[in-house]
């Protein structure tokens, strides 16, 4: 007979169907499937999609949150980060949760090494976009209660040549590096 003690253990690490969470800052819930099967990225994506729009809303025209470590405001942008994130975020459900978590991962995001800066700026759209640096952050969602809920994002910020940063993509990052 297992143990209360395993038997909590066991269940930290049970991932139900769907997480359950708001759009933080808000009432606005959302439920995300947490199975990664191709079908239920059109779930997911309508989800990325509403809280962008809510954010974006939310934000009143100030449309940038204050990053801690570079000290620097990060843009939300439509086009850009919407964009990037409607193709990356669906895939796995640790990325869509990121999203409705979006304004805290930027203000508190920061290195995990000091290779953070990358100048390599790839054809399409990050050429398109016209950034000229890339700032790759991390940040971390820590639970003592759930297992599954102890994972790291990776926040990519475009630098642009007038100094703009804004939000470009968000990544799981399945073993993150401490």
């Amino acid at each position: 007979m297992e143990t209360i003690d395993n038997q909590l253990k066991n269940n930290l690490n049970v991932i139900p169907d769907f997480i359950e969470t708001n759009l933080i800052k808000t009432s606005h819930y959302f439920k995300i499937p947490t199975n990664n099967g191709v079908e239920f990225r059109s779930e997911r994506r309508s989800i990325i999609k509403n809280a962008y729009k809510l954010l974006l809303s939310k934000l009143n025209g100030q449309n940038f949150i204050k990053n801690d470590f570079l000290d620097e405001n990060v843009y939300i942008i439509w086009k850009e980060s919407f964009q990037k994130a409607s193709n990356n975020a669906t895939r796995l459900w640790q990325t869509t949760y990121a999203v409705l978590k979006l304004p805290e991962i930027i203000k508190r995001a920061k290195p995990f090494d000091e290779n953070y800066r990358c100048y390599d700026i790839k054809d399409g759209n990050q050429k398109k976009n016209r950034y000229v640096e890339l700032i790759k952050l991390r940040y971390t969602f820590n639970s003592k209660k759930r297992d599954y809920m102890n994972f790291t994002i990776e926040l990519v910020i475009g630098k642009k040549a007038d100094g703009k940063n804004v939000q470009y993509s968000l990544e799981y990052i399945k073993k993150a590096c401490s």
